[in-house]
């Protein structure tokens, strides 16, 4: 009988091998296409030689990859971590003496080529000619008020927070650019622990910033996928090995089958680095059947009474009507797994990448708008964009700041901190492109593909990506034009004063809505004044423009009370879009022809230029304390601050209208979700389908197997091939849960041990 059936699955064997060569085909043809041809894609780490490559474990074809490759390399990501110092107060004297030191220290250790940290950051302010200028944001404070003075500052620089120091004080994180950190980890710790830094942990946690699986550690252990595809095939495969006839070529084909249904979860993706674990699981696989029949027979052997006629044990037919019902599930479910995989775990920041004219106000502040979003979103921790830094210089006249309505303003602050830490993070040297930080809060509960689902679908909706600056003092510009962009206006005041106070906290009813809306509308359109207080703020601003003419220029005489409360008076009674020509002609009268046309002309042009700031602070006052108290919102602090900005916004003098990208002179605001948990989604979305087709495959596979194994009696049994791994498939579908790379592992075990049975348990032509 052993001579029979082993004559049987030889011939089964032949048969296989003669079909149409297809068998042969599909092997090759797998391999051919799972097998990375280049040698770094075999394991050669990039800290080895080489680039480093973004795409190892993400689809190299996605936009998302492609895009997040040039932002890696044009700002220096690839090779950054974050680490992060928990101190007691990070804006005490000592510490902010520590951090200094601290980065000196670690940026001279081998091996580390830059440290980017807080001590780098700069506070803004201007001269008396208005120019802005520059000093450190952290030194040049000894007095008892200096560490509140410093945490305010912090406060209003929410790009700061975001890279380098947490609201509270409590850590201090530390940018190092390294090729090798477990190399440089000992050191960096001591060289932390010998900068005077109150250190309240003695280990310094570090994340990569552009974390790549390939590279860097996954958040589970490298072994543990492998042994989860060996838990989840061992029943079966423990079940085959002992139904399958004591025959080389039935083992054969086990181990064929088994091997390449383990690999089909991944061998259908472009990343090398996850085609490459897909040969390793299915090689794995195939040993591990080898493996368990080689026991088996060696098991079996030690039972001589056993009759050799007692290999094929038979499976009751509710077995095989069992596995079809499950099969027909898994396979009707199959298309509709969501794959989460979870690999960029190791970091909780991701980043939006925006082009444009960051030079441009309306630029700035559609960024600042798509930093407001993600701030308010749940299961964010925090967002920052290169548009806070505006907020830490304040507006003239006042003690907050806001983005300026010139570029020309613009274009001077930001070239005047070209070298501020947190700038050199996220704004490109050509002012043409810049990073929107996002810090993902884990204790949220949320998962982080939802997260950037409802970011990309406010970048498919609600994010404008080209705009036209609307000049609202512009006499030229349609009046149709100005009342669509003082909607806007109204429209974004509203929104962002709400996202404003839902950050921090603030519960408002619905009639407290209608009063921030009511406010907003009013701010717009209506520029409200209390004329007393505005004669007072004239003069006053009259009078320090005077004063500042005659020290610039000795030989003016500063004209005397009469005349400069005259001036104010004549000034003040100006309409509100009085021209530099109404200035003109009062400036004339104060210095009549003391001074030639072209001096009185520029003079006229930057008291014209004061005035108007005067008169749109005031109104701003009046506006926004209709917002406050309407509301009951407090009248002090940062949230006050943002919401007098917001107001002082809404006044203009511009607005941006979205228009269509073809629209000549439009703004055009390119923004696009990179770095880690966007890897993480393009390979969610490029795996799922590939999931589904690669198990597709490898039951063909199987299928043919069967067929040529055994004819129509043997593929009867194909059902178990997908029976075992049919549950895993539908319970994820049912419960709306995406799978991870963990749970996939666990699949192609389950695939992998059915096909191994399906093989082991049908019938040879022999047995028919």
């Amino acid at each position: 009988m052993r001579r029979d059936r082993s004559r049987s699955d030889v011939l089964a064997l032949r048969h296989l091998t003669v079909t149409p060569g297809l068998h042969v085909v599909v092997v090759l043809a797998v391999l051919a296409y799972a097998v990375p041809l280049e040698g770094k894609a075999w394991g050669v780490r990039a800290a080895q030689g080489g680039e480093f490559d973004p795409s190892r474990f993400a689809p190299p074809e996605s936009q998302t990859v492609m895009r997040g490759r040039e932002v890696a390399a044009r700002f220096g990501l690839g090779r950054r971590f974050e680490l992060t110092l928990q101190v007691n107060n990070a804006f005490a004297a000592q510490n902010r003496l520590g951090i200094a030191r601290a980065e000196a220290l670690i940026a001279q250790i081998p091996g580390v080529r830059r440290v980017i940290g807080p001590s780098g950051l700069l506070a803004v302010t201007f001269d008396r000619n208005g120019h802005p200028a520059t000093g450190p944001l952290l030194g040049g404070l000894a007095n008892e008020n200096a560490n509140e003075v410093v945490r305010q500052r912090l406060i209003r620089r929410s790009d700061a927070i975001g890279w380098f120091v947490s609201r509270d004080g409590t850590e201090i994180r530390l940018l190092v650019e390294t090729d090798d950190w477990t190399s440089a980890r000992g050191p960096i710790e001591a060289a932390a622990a010998a900068s005077g830094l109150v250190l309240l942990n003695g280990s310094i946690p570090a994340w990569p910033l552009w974390p790549e699986p390939e590279r860097e550690p996954r958040p589970f252990p490298p072994w543990l996928p492998f042994a989860l595809i060996g838990l989840a095939m061992l029943p079966m495969a423990l079940g085959a090995s002992v139904l399958c006839r004591p025959t080389i070529p039935r083992a054969l084909l086990m181990t064929c089958a088994a091997g390449l249904a383990a690999a089909a979860p991944a061998l259908l993706m472009s990343p090398a680095g996850l085609r490459r674990l897909a040969l390793v699981s299915g090689a794995g696989a195939g040993a591990m059947v080898v493996a368990l029949i080689v026991l088996a027979r060696l098991w079996a052997m030690r039972d001589l009474r056993r009759a050799v006629g007692t290999w094929r044990v038979p499976v009751p037919p509710v077995v095989l009507v069992l596995s079809l019902a499950l099969t027909v599930v898994g396979v009707g479910l199959s298309r509709r797994i969501s794959v989460g995989t979870q690999l960029w775990r190791q970091t909780d920041l991701f980043f939006v990448d925006v082009r444009g004219d960051m030079d441009e106000p309306v630029v700035l502040r559609e960024v600042r708008r798509l930093a407001d979003f993600l701030r308010a979103e749940p299961g964010v921790a925090h967002a920052w964009s290169i548009a806070d830094l505006f907020f830490a210089v304040p507006v003239p006249g006042e003690n907050f700041g806001g983005i300026p309505t010139s570029s020309d303003a613009v274009r001077a602050i930001l070239t005047q901190t070209r070298d501020d830490s947190a700038v050199r993070m996220e704004l490109a040297p050509d002012h043409r492109e810049t990073l929107v930080g996002v810090r993902l809060a884990d204790d949220s509960g949320l998962d982080r593909l939802t997260i950037l689902a409802h970011l990309q679908q406010y970048l498919a909706l609600g994010h404008r990506s080209a705009l036209l600056r609307v000049d609202l003092s512009d006499p030229a510009v349609p009046r149709s034009s100005i009342g669509l962009a003082r909607g806007i206006l109204a429209a974004d005041t509203r929104e962002r004063v709400l996202r404003i106070c839902e950050r921090s906290g603030r519960i408002l009813s619905e009639s407290d809505v209608q009063t921030i809306e009511r406010a907003a509308r009013r701010a717009v359109l209506l520029p409200v004044v209390d004329p007393p207080r505005l004669n007072v703020e004239i003069l006053q601003e009259v009078n320090a423009f005077l004063e500042q003419v005659a020290l610039a220029e000795a030989h003016v005489g500063l004209p005397h009370a009469g005349e400069r409360k005259r001036l104010a008076d004549e000034l003040a009674a100006e309409p509100v879009d009085a021209t530099v020509a109404d200035v003109l002609a009062p400036l004339r009268t104060v210095w009549g022809p003391r001074l030639p046309d072209e001096m009185l002309r520029a003079r006229a042009v930057e008291l014209h230029r004061r005035l108007a700031n005067v008169r749109l602070r005031h109104s701003a006052r009046i506006n926004f304390n209709d917002v406050l108290y309407g509301a009951d919102l407090p009248t002090e602090g940062v949230l006050s601050e943002e919401v007098r900005d917001a107001t002082l916004d809404a006044m203009g003098p511009i607005a941006a209208v979205p228009v269509p990208r073809e629209v000549p002179g439009a703004f055009r605001v390119d923004a696009v979700a990179v770095g880690g948990a966007p890897c993480d989604r393009a390979l969610s979305i490029a795996w799922g389908p590939r999931l589904a087709l690669g198990i597709l495959i490898s039951s063909a596979f199987t299928a043919s197997l069967l067929l040529a194994l055994g004819g129509l009696a043997a593929l009867a049994w194909w059902p178990v091939t997908l029976a075992p791994a049919a549950p895993l498939m539908v319970v994820p579908v049912i419960a709306a849960l995406p799978v991870g790379a963990l749970y996939v592992a666990l699949l192609a075990g389950a695939l992998a041990g059915g096909a191994a049975l399906a093989i082991a348990i049908a019938p040879g032509r022999r047995d028919q």
